[in-house]
């Protein structure tokens, strides 16, 4: 009968004394809170809204040139940690209108170092097709003078077993 008692005592500190109606007011309270970010400046967009403008203006390309329709922010995000060093992701930290420090980034710095990006990604790719090309081609020498070697040391073993 103790343990019952306790229970219905338990149950009795935990409920509101103001009823039902104190609990409803709560939830209204924390809908008029404010919100944790501001509006940037203008001109500025964080890294997720830049991933939407890159994907708006088909800036994006996949391995075979093709224009990606999606690009996720995980792919900014990438490209902004791992940036070359002479050449670093323009990323700034700004203050929001309600006075919070994030990080953004102007659109057309953005837009100028992605399109920068795809230069040094065509241009790395055209170097490493010229250099795949002119290996090919020193293959192709280095077996036509093996095989012109190997007819020329075939006929000159011909005559030398004739002689025998």
């Amino acid at each position: 009968m103790a343990r019952q008692s306790q229970a219905q005592a338990d149950v009795e500190e935990t409920t509101d004394s103001n009823g039902p109606e104190a609990t409803a007011d709560a939830p209204k309270e924390s809908k008029k809170s404010e919100p944790k970010r501001g509006q940037l400046p203008d001109g500025y967009v964080t890294p997720v809204g830049f991933a939407k403008i890159l994907e708006q203006r088909g800036l994006q390309k996949d391995r075979d040139g093709n224009v990606l329709t999606e690009v996720r922010p995980q792919m900014v995000y990438s490209y902004k940690k791992n940036a070359p060093k002479d050449d670093p992701f323009p990323i700034e930290k700004v203050q929001d209108s309600i006075g919070v420090e994030r990080e953004a980034l102007k659109i057309d710095d953005g837009v100028a170092w992605w399109e920068r990006k795809n230069k040094r990604v065509d241009d790395k790719k055209a170097n490493a097709k010229a250099k795949a090309d002119k290996a090919a081609e020193n293959k192709a020498k280095r077996e036509r003078e093996a095989a012109e070697k190997g007819e020329s040391s075939d006929a000159g073993d011909a005559s030398v077993s004739e002689a025998e």
